[in-house]
């Protein structure tokens, strides 16, 4: 279904691993279904403990799924699944949906296989793959996903064409994405949170210069339309001092000091507006399929 990949998985996905491996308590419950920010929709009840993270990043998946449109007996493809906590989300709350994970690294997928068994009539089947070289057949899915994952991808373009074409005309694809406002791009450059030593040793190789503009072309390119943007800066900002919290017991000091390093420069790129978090929904042009194929 999907070409081999070329890239190599985020390099927090080792550390990760090595938390999970030694059953660490909140690592587990913060992270263990679900390895993306959390949304709050009311920043000021977070209280900082790993279990109300979990609730936060549940609320995120939901969100991006209702951008979607989700609903009963659709075909799912979920680009950048990790763990595949959004797949879990989709088979607990809908039936008889068609749930394709696809993710660079087979940990990742492994961990997804052990720990998700379908139920309400649901079909579920994680595969290995890039995301933006995606091999599948034209108009196959319903609804396409990829819930804070674009950033890593090596070329966005190529995802959106891919996913595309995987859609049936009038489907719908969501993303949750860093978005650049577009008079912030030339201080971001500057800036630049991605380019520095810590980023590139706690998040690999990541690009937040993609504005909203940047995502309307594509989507025109590929036959699609924007036709949502919610931007949840607000909303997410507490997962960074859940973060940097979590950070406090790594057992390896130099880790946990890039790690902080590149998060709080995330932060303050949110904080000061250079970034926001956004949902962009997205829906196949009903005559594009011949375009994409």
């Amino acid at each position: 279904m999907v070409a081999e990949h070329t890239a190599k998985a985020p390099p927090y996905f080792d550390l990760l691993f090595r938390r999970l491996d030694q059953n660490d308590a909140d690592t587990v419950v913060a992270f263990g279904r679900h390895v993306h920010w959390g949304c709050w929709d009311d920043p000021a009840s977070a209280d900082g403990t790993a279990a109300n993270y979990a609730v936060a990043a549940e609320r995120l998946c939901r969100r991006v799924c209702d951008v979607a449109q989700l609903r009963d007996g659709l075909r799912v493809l979920d680009v950048g699944c990790g763990f595949g906590g959004t797949i879990a989300s989709l088979n607990e709350r809908f039936s008889n949906l068609e749930l394709v994970g696809v993710n660079i690294d087979p940990r990742q997928l492994e961990r997804a296989r052990a720990t998700i068994q379908p139920r309400n009539g649901n079909r579920i089947l994680f595969v290995e793959g890039d995301a933006c070289r995606l091999e599948v057949k034209a108009g196959s899915f319903d609804v396409v996903l990829a819930v804070e994952s674009v950033f890593h991808f090596e070329d966005r373009a190529a995802f959106f064409h891919g996913a595309a074409r995987a859609l049936v005309p009038g489907g719908r694809m969501a993303v949750s994405d860093f978005v650049p406002p577009e008079k912030t791009l030339p201080l971001l450059q500057v800036f630049d949170p991605a380019g520095d030593r810590a980023t590139r040793h706690a998040y690999g190789r990541i690009d937040v210069m993609c504005p909203l503009d940047g995502y309307r072309k594509m989507a025109q390119q590929s036959g699609l339309e924007l036709v949502q943007a919610d931007d949840i800066t607000t909303s997410i900002m507490p997962t960074y001092p859940f973060l940097r919290k979590h950070l406090q017991a790594w057992d390896n000091a130099n880790d946990a000091r890039l790690f902080d390093q590149a998060t709080a420069q995330l932060e303050t790129a949110c904080r000061s507006r250079l970034l926001t978090y956004s949902i962009l929904g997205f829906r196949k042009k009903a005559a594009s399929l011949s375009k994409a194929a």
